[in-house]
């Protein structure tokens, strides 16, 4: 089993991070913290200033309010996002120390490695999501230049219009907040893919190796060589594999312990405030808007459902297989085994029946009831809002 499982799950996930000013890896730069604070403050800081003041200034129609809402509101998740990575990187190497460990082991470098599939899949996933996420963008910035040019008509500012501007000091100075904006919502993207892609491979960690910890269980039984020893050296062997399985199981549960905490904070503000974001954009797409804006909110849509379903998804599939271990367990060969063995299977059934479950601030669990729960009362939102825009 490779000694860095995390560099190569999370490798593309810390040089980002790096890039973009919140992560200073092992052995840091000794100036980098000067570099991230001075990135951070211009790209993060004052750009949230701005779109805070922007919104102050827009005009109060649900028509021009809606756009600097979505903008708005999605800021309030890549902070908590950031915030999680500066202020939680103890944690994180905590996480990184126990997924190298020896207690987390499995079939890796064989044709059929089980966790060698897991890390493909997972990289597979994470750079889907970070070409649909390129696409909204340059759907959002490029796509729109390139048509008001044919047009011959007045470009906007990618993210907003910046109400509190005059007229002539946005034209003035148009190319300096296009370059501003740009390259700030770039930056603040690249924070949402790398950073939920970073918390769906914790969580599939985990999943994977309580996956090798059910099939260990389920297939326990002692060799044909094994069973020609005498009864106590089997009964020691068996003893033995079970200690190790129950080795295993106290590592995943310190690390579903850490990732609880890890995560807490950013599920319940991603959770939440998803909510809003959608109902805004279900509003926006049955106002009349341009092509390009309708394929933006179009796609911003299925990312925005992403960002919940996926988590929700993995953390389901983390309960259920968390679950699967009382079977597990009752399915080895324990009949003819001694005493102690079966008093330690008793106990290890016993803790199982609680099933491991990710909580946003211990509000809500993590799983597809609490997704399809979010979609309901952003629809619910949605119907409210058209019923006050009627009247």
């Amino acid at each position: 089993m490779p000694s860095d499982q995390s560099k190569s799950l999370f490798e593309y996930n810390m040089k980002v991070w790096k890039i973009f000013g919140i992560w200073s890896g092992d052995t840091p730069w000794k100036r980098y913290k000067y570099y991230s604070m001075s990135y951070l403050f211009v790209t993060f800081i004052i750009y949230n200033l701005l779109l805070t003041l922007n919104l102050i200034y827009t005009p109060r129609t649900i028509e021009l309010i809606l756009r600097e809402v979505i903008f708005s509101f999605t800021e309030i998740t890549v902070a908590t996002k950031i915030l999680t990575i500066l202020l939680l990187r103890g944690k994180i190497f905590e996480a990184f120390d126990i997924i190298d460990s020896d207690e987390f082991v499995g079939d890796y470098y064989s044709k059929d490695g089980f966790l060698s599939k897991v890390h493909k899949n997972f990289k597979l996933g994470w750079k889907s999501y970070a070409v649909m996420s390129n696409v909204a963008y340059s759907s959002q910035v490029f796509v729109p230049i390139f048509l008001n040019l044919i047009r011959g008509t007045e470009s906007e500012l990618p993210v907003c219009k910046y109400y509190f501007l005059s007229d002539e000091n946005r034209r003035s100075y148009y190319f300096f907040w296009f370059i501003y904006q740009s390259f700030g919502m770039y930056g603040h993207m690249m924070y949402n893919v790398f950073i939920d892609s970073f918390i769906a491979g914790l969580l599939i960690v985990s999943i994977a190796q309580m996956r090798i910890l059910n099939v260990n269980l389920k297939t326990f039984s002692m060799s044909e060589q094994e069973k020609e020893l005498p009864k106590e050296l089997q009964d020691q062997i068996a003893i033995a594999k079970l200690n190790s399985y129950l080795r295993h199981y106290d590592s995943i549960l310190k690390y579903n312990k850490i990732i609880q905490e890890i995560l807490s904070v950013t599920i319940f503000f991603q959770f939440s405030v998803t909510t809003i974001i959608i109902c805004v954009v279900m509003c926006g797409l049955l106002m009349p808007s341009s092509t390009e804006t309708l394929v933006f909110m179009v796609m911003y849509f299925f990312a925005m459902t992403m960002q919940i379903f996926m988590p929700g998804f993995l953390g389901t599939h983390l309960t259920y297989e968390s679950e699967e271990l009382v079977l597990a367990a009752y399915s080895t060969e324990w009949i003819s085994r001694s005493e102690p063995f079966k008093q330690s299977l008793k106990i290890f059934m016993e803790r199982t029946k609680t099933p491991i479950m990710i909580t946003g601030l211990n509000m809500f669990p993590l799983s597809l009831l609490t997704f399809t729960s979010i979609m309901k009362s952003a629809y619910s939102f949605f119907t409210l809002i058209r019923n006050f825009q009627e009247e």
